[in-house]
């Protein structure tokens, strides 16, 4: 039993490096060719902020922040921590697109942008994403 709780705290899953940071920047994709199709569909996904119902609009994440989040992220996790941050509490219903904030944080690859919003999820800052 206390070897499956060890197996349970410390799997492949919760380990930080298994985050795959370089995949949170363009250079990250270097090796891999996409056609202008490939890249306007990775930042088609639509995230909604400030919802008052779940399902309203198909096909996007309901995304909440934890604005009280206080651990460490990396610098790119941290920008768009702090642009997710002002998305909800600057609005009082807001739509964007993975591609939107690919844009904003100067990314050319949506994918970068993706990766970020997955490691945020997945580090607990944010919640709701569906990639």
């Amino acid at each position: 039993m206390l070897v499956l709780l060890h197996q349970a705290m410390y799997s492949v899953e919760n380990n930080l490096e298994n985050l795959e940071l370089y995949l949170e920047h363009d250079s990250g994709y270097a090796d891999l060719e996409f056609s202008q199709e490939e890249l306007k569909e990775a930042g088609q996904p639509r995230l909604v902020f400030n919802h008052t119902e779940e399902g309203v609009l198909e096909g996007c994440s309901y995304i909440t922040v934890d604005t009280e989040y206080a651990l460490n992220l990396s610098p790119g996790e941290q920008r768009l921590y702090e642009i997710l941050v002002a998305l909800q509490e600057g609005a009082i219903y807001c739509v964007t697109s993975v591609g939107q904030l690919a844009e904003a944080m100067g990314l050319e690859n949506p994918l970068a942008a993706g990766k970020r919003l997955e490691n945020l999820q997945y580090l607990g800052a944010i919640s709701g994403f569906k990639p």
